[in-house]
């Protein structure tokens, strides 16, 4: 599918602190919602999903508005000229398989192991057929994102065409997409899924390395952006800390201050080496710290006051910034009051 850039700008600086996620126990649900992400043949109707297939993980409840991510267990069945609605990303996560894919009118095997990524673009026909016996199970990580979405992503990285199109492809690993997408994974399997900013700044980064690894043109910003001005880093600053216990996002901060969020996400990489996103996590988790060490709240007031969605989002990345958890905090201290 062709990407026409629209006028509209957004954040496409790709910057995010993956040590921040930290790894957890992973969580299978079954879910009983119908897909989100879903086959659709050519003619526009909607594949019916296969009773035997079901949606082990899922993004839906969420407040990700422009990607979508869905782990499926399903039969490895044949496809032929199928399509997708969103631009999907489809990882292997299961064991090795081997199949073949229509490309130019003709079938051709692939084998695919462990950690194979394989893009559909939307709206793009494609076939596939399972070389591997009736009733083995495909484990797929999908990643959906909006094309509406990549397309400002496009425009905001200040593209030397106003038009790129993305590529169908099949890879046997990229290091980087599945970096992201693991970060994803772990995003839905804890509470991060209910951040906004940790989804908005994840579906950027996703979106910025399509455009520049599978996309027909490769996109380059045409100017430096250089640091804030001193009266908007110390705006942008200010709002953060007044918007602490809110649902803070990139182009919420960015409104503050009079930028696009892409120039603004620059610019504050430039003026405090991080991203917004790392430093709103940082700035909550040191005035959660500060609530606590009064002895007034408890951890999950705290986690509360601040923006956190509960005690555990808190405790993650509380470890991740002091080195303790904020009950040690509260045990060291104890001992002090007593005296």
């Amino acid at each position: 599918m062709t990407i026409t850039a629209t006028r509209t700008k957004t954040a496409c600086y790709l910057s995010f602190d993956v040590s921040a996620f930290d790894s957890i126990d992973k969580v299978r649900i079954t879910m009983t919602d119908p897909h989100t992400i879903s086959f659709w043949r050519t003619n526009g109707e909607l594949l019916p999903a296969d009773p035997r297939s079901r949606v082990v993980l899922s993004s839906a409840s969420t407040k990700w508005s422009d990607l979508v991510v869905e782990q499926h267990r399903y039969p490895r069945s044949e496809l032929a000229d199928v399509m997708f609605k969103r631009h999907v990303i489809a990882i292997d996560i299961g064991r090795s398989n081997t199949c073949e894919f229509k490309k130019e009118g003709r079938f051709r095997r692939m084998v695919k192991a462990r950690d194979a990524i394989c893009l559909f673009p939307s709206d793009q026909p494609f076939s596939c057929r399972p070389n591997v016996e009736r009733g083995v199970m495909a484990n797929v990580l999908f990643l959906a994102l909006d094309p509406v979405f990549v397309s400002r992503i496009a425009e905001g990285l200040e593209l030397n065409s106003d038009r790129i199109e993305l590529i169908e492809q099949r890879r046997s690993t990229d290091p980087t997409l599945q970096h992201i997408a693991m970060a994803l994974r772990a995003g839905v399997q804890s509470a991060a899924a209910l951040d906004r900013m940790y989804g908005e700044a994840l579906s950027t980064a996703l979106a910025v390395h399509l455009l520049r690894e599978y996309g027909t043109n490769v996109p380059g910003p045409k100017r430096q952006y250089g640091r804030l001005p001193r009266k908007k880093l110390a705006r942008a600053l200010e709002y953060v800390q007044e918007q602490l216990d809110a649902d803070l996002t990139v182009s919420g901060i960015a409104q503050a201050v009079g930028l696009s969020p892409d120039h603004f996400t620059r610019q504050f990489k430039e003026s405090t080496g991080q991203s917004p996103y790392q430093y709103v996590v940082e700035a909550r988790v040191r005035k959660a710290k500060e609530l606590l060490t009064t002895g007034k709240f408890t951890i999950s007031e705290a986690a509360f006051h601040v923006g956190f969605v509960d005690q555990s989002h808190l405790t993650r990345h509380f470890k991740r910034v002091f080195g303790l958890s904020p009950k040690k905090l509260l045990g060291r201290r104890r001992p002090e009051s007593a005296a």
